[in-house]
């Protein structure tokens, strides 16, 4: 009976109580209670007594807000959403963490969802979102016709990152994939005489388009031939696709090439070592995005870092922007900056 009874106590305890619990307990109003507990009490004179009374019950049962009741009554939840394709991405994974830290910061939480490329699964995930009343969401979108949907559908502010696949009224925060891309192939060509292949994983994509005209528009400078590998999607599998094709075309590998993404190569060079037994040292590589593999390489290897932290920042500050006014338009495009491991020319 005894060991019940202490059982009850603390669980009693440890269950905090709301303010119109406690209100209801102590037989005073709930805007009383309140005033106490937000350090208001003095400048609405109330009496030390009844200060006394709720700090005390307090101490024994604990205070907890009411969070959904706070959220309807103010039209906000402080929660935003993150929808990208995948975690396993190297870059949304960064992208990711830099703006849930922004958030966390400001008060804000971030729900983070994952679509794995899958435009329907996309578009319930916007739907379900909107019907939690998240404040607002931050889309990767996999395709042009998600995107459209979401504007067209999603009442909630949404700011797109990554792909700007130029809907109107819509806002992006995106990277400078063209001067990246130009940048990242005139610095190996000014170092490379042979040529540049670019192998390139689904190019309906913004953002690989914007980096193969980068690359072409830079190897046109140079007055030389433009050798480029398609590949339907932005996957490992992709990688190794295009790189047996290659070797199965020409016995061999290919001495410079330049890889869309981090994905396409993890296929490329999965398949080298698995035909060479390892990665061959005279092979230069140019990639987008940044990985700690990529120092253990033993290669001469050119990578464009995106700047995470600023995309972040400046999709954060958009999104409180058209929190106050949904109906702004803004683009929002951040430099990137080009990584060199080049010990070997």
């Amino acid at each position: 009976m005894i060991k019940a009874l202490t059982k009850s106590l603390k669980l009693r305890n440890i269950m905090a109580h709301s303010a119109e619990q406690i209100a209801k307990n102590l037989n005073l109003s709930i805007t009383t209670v309140r005033l106490v507990l937000n350090g208001k009490a003095d400048k609405y004179r109330i009496s030390p007594k009844t200060q006394e009374r709720i700090h005390k019950y307090v101490e024994v049962h604990g205070y907890s807000v009411n969070r959904i009741a706070q959220s309807l009554k103010i039209n906000k939840t402080h929660q935003f959403a993150l929808v990208i394709p995948r975690l396993t991405n190297f870059f949304f994974s960064n992208l990711a963490e830099q703006l849930e830290s922004r958030c966390h910061q400001s008060g804000y939480q971030l729900m983070i969802c994952c679509t794995y490329n899958n435009t329907e699964h996309e578009k319930k995930l916007i739907k379900s979102l909107e019907e939690h009343s998240v404040d607002g969401i931050f889309i990767v979108s996999a395709t042009e016709d998600c995107q459209r949907h979401a504007i067209k559908y999603c009442s909630k502010p949404i700011v797109f990152l990554d792909r700007n696949f130029a809907i109107d009224n819509a806002s992006y925060v995106v990277s400078n994939n063209y001067q990246s891309s130009y940048y990242l192939t005139t610095t190996m060509r000014s170092m490379i005489s042979e040529p540049i292949y670019f192998f390139a994983g689904d190019r309906l994509l913004p953002t690989i388009k914007e980096r193969l005209q980068g690359y072409s528009d830079a190897i046109q400078d140079y007055q030389t031939d433009i050798y480029i590998h398609y590949s339907a999607h932005n996957t490992v599998m992709d990688g190794k696709l295009m790189m047996e094709k290659y070797i199965a075309h020409h016995k061999n590998y290919p001495h410079n090439f330049i890889a869309s993404s981090l994905p396409i190569l993890d296929g490329l060079l999965s398949v080298v070592h698995q035909y060479y037994g390892k990665i061959p040292q005279d092979i230069n590589i140019g990639t987008f995005d940044e990985s700690l593999s990529l120092d253990f390489l033993p290669n001469n290897v050119w990578s464009i870092k995106q700047n995470d932290s600023q995309l972040a920042l400046n999709a954060f500050q958009l999104m409180l922007d058209k929190i106050q006014n949904n109906d702004i338009q803004k683009t929002i495009i951040v430099e990137s900056h080009l990584v060199k491991r080049t010990t070997k020319l």
